[in-house]
């Protein structure tokens, strides 16, 4: 879990679907570059369009495999614990 790089005072943004599920533009206003994105579900389809939010997304293992995901060597693939250390060391978390 030691890759885990958070900053305290960030938000955790967890996404389950696909980015045209939301408006794009108010999410830009919403996410701060100190933010975290994480992909679970369908959201991990959606990879490279999330990446305009984050230099480097969260994606949970689980998911991204169950979906044969290619991920992008700037991705990290999380499991269940690392996602529960995520949320735990971040200010707040937001699930869209």
């Amino acid at each position: 879990m030691s890759n885990l790089q958070t900053n305290a005072l960030s938000t955790l943004h967890i996404f389950s679907k696909p980015l045209s599920y939301y408006s794009a533009n108010r999410l830009e206003n919403l996410i701060q570059a100190t933010d975290i994105v994480l992909l679970v579900g369908d959201a991990c389809y959606a990879a490279k369009q999330y990446r305009q939010f984050a230099e480097s997304l969260f994606i949970l293992a689980p998911d991204a495999s169950a979906r044969a995901i290619k991920l992008n060597n700037n991705d990290k693939v999380i499991s269940y614990d690392e996602f529960v250390t995520l949320s735990l060391s971040t200010n707040q978390s937001i699930t869209w």
